[in-house]
């Protein structure tokens, strides 16, 4: 195994070649001795990434296991996250953003006409694949708290710039949790910062904010970004979460539909 591309709590993930063929994958190493208490985690990651097979989605190939350590064999993405990206451009056009989009909404049509949630979407859990014509497609990944719905949830998890508001209030959520932070992710992506901030740092403020889905589109950020744009961010962050748009309300607006490049 080579270099290491990624790590978290109790996982760290590298880049590997089969010698056999020369074809490289990325491994995510789990310290098992880490897991404790939430063996069942990786256990319904494994579980739900086995089942998806999708361009927009990374790859589980196999799985084994020592006394030790999991191992996870996965589709290599070498284009780092999409933190980094933003991290690097700031923001990004809307052919860009709707791109991205895009991508994003494919890859959840194909989880939730599964009823599965990915309850965990943000820009480190989408990984950017470099196309060959120079374009980029992204990849989510990170499946650590996917779970398939057959009724109402009420754990309280996500991370608190992304979590939608039907969580916060413990009124039970659904599938329409990952479309509140497509609307979050969308508006990050066109402006560079996200739309629900407190000033001081407070979560308490922030959670309230989220709650009762109080954003704008601050000046001058926003100068010249098309009404297209701002409607479809309008349709998302909605706090009644049976009026947010689905992913395929996402996929047939005229901001996808024309790749970014719908006029006023």
């Amino acid at each position: 195994m080579g270099r290491v591309l990624g790590d978290g709590n109790f996982a760290v993930v590298k880049q590997s070649r089969l010698r056999s063929t020369g074809q490289e994958f990325g491994i995510k190493v789990i310290d098992k001795s880490k897991l404790k208490g939430k063996e069942h985690m990786v256990e319904n990651e494994i579980e739900i990434m086995k089942e998806c097979n999708h361009f927009n989605i990374v790859k589980l190939y196999e799985e084994f296991e020592t006394r030790d350590r999991l191992y996870l064999v996965m589709e290599l993405v070498k284009g780092g996250d999409l933190f980094d990206a933003i991290t690097q451009s700031v923001k990004f056009t809307e052919i860009e953003a709707a791109r991205m989009v895009k991508d994003l909404c494919n890859a959840l049509f194909y989880l939730h006409s599964r009823n599965i949630v990915h309850r965990d979407l943000k820009p480190e859990n989408l990984l950017v694949h470099r196309n060959k014509d120079g374009t980029v497609s992204l990849k989510l990944a990170d499946f650590g708290l996917a779970m398939e719905v057959n009724d109402l949830i009420y754990t309280v998890c996500g991370t608190p710039t992304y979590v939608a508001p039907e969580i916060l209030s413990e009124i039970g959520y659904s599938l329409e949790v990952d479309m509140w932070a497509v609307g979050v992710i969308m508006y990050i992506l066109l402006c560079g910062f996200p739309p629900f901030r407190s000033p001081d740092r407070k979560q308490t403020e922030l959670f309230a904010m989220i709650k009762a889905g109080e954003y704008e589109f601050v000046m001058p950020y926003w100068d010249g970004t098309s009404l297209y744009a701002k409607n479809l961010i309008g349709h998302l962050l909605v706090v009644d979460r049976t009026k947010r748009y689905s992913s395929i309300d996402v996929l047939s607006h005229p901001w996808i539909i024309f790749n970014g490049e719908a006029k006023n």
